[in-house]
């Protein structure tokens, strides 16, 4: 299989990781200023905020999902980096549980559904692999497989339906009246990213 091709794919995981790290900072953010009567609204006001933000595709938050770096990688292989976020998030949904609060710790349900890096890195491969097989690729420059990778990426994550994983248990803890999502939601985001 063409290396340039395993780049892309490398380029394109890197992107999704960075994706989590992003978000998971904006569940910190969204929970120090959480502010509701109930501990209860505290508590799902904490973890609905920065999810409504990407399922809503808010352009600040798309914008700020993706490091400088992980733009540039993404743009140098011709990906253009708020077209591969859009379309990753394309059916992003999630759905809270029960809340269960021990004093202050609270333990929540989340069911995320979205598209999974694993699935469309697979058909990524698959295809990289078949046009090798083929030779339809064997002429290629440098240039025009970073162009075809791209295009095949983005057709394939544009193609990819959301699956709707397992409920995973996000753990919070109270700062004086804020409830703050303990950074345990990376492994689990990362997972259900990567499928």
């Amino acid at each position: 299989m063409n290396s340039r091709a395993l780049d892309v794919n490398s380029i394109l995981i890197r992107a999704a990781c960075a994706t989590v790290l992003a978000i998971t900072a904006g569940f910190l953010l969204f929970a120090l200023a959480g502010c509701g009567p109930s501990n209860e609204e505290r508590i799902e006001q904490a973890i609905s905020q920065p999810l409504e933000a990407v399922k809503s595709k808010d352009e600040a938050t798309l914008a700020n999902l993706l490091s400088d770096d992980a733009k540039q990688q993404l743009s140098d292989v011709g990906i253009d980096p708020v077209a591969y976020i859009s379309a990753f998030f394309d059916g992003f949904d999630y759905a809270l549980g029960p809340i269960e609060i021990d004093k202050d710790t609270a333990t929540v349900q989340v069911t995320i559904t979205c598209k999974t890096t694993d699935s469309i890195f697979a058909a990524l491969q698959q295809q990289a692999q078949d046009d090798f097989e083929s030779g339809a690729s064997a002429n290629n420059t440098e240039e025009q497989t970073k162009t075809v990778v791209a295009e095949n990426a983005l057709s394939l994550i544009n193609a990819a339906s959301p699956v709707q994983h397992d409920p995973m248990a996000i753990t919070l803890h109270k700062v004086d009246k804020s409830w703050i999502v303990d950074t345990d939601i990376n492994g689990a985001l990362l997972k259900a990213l990567q499928g």
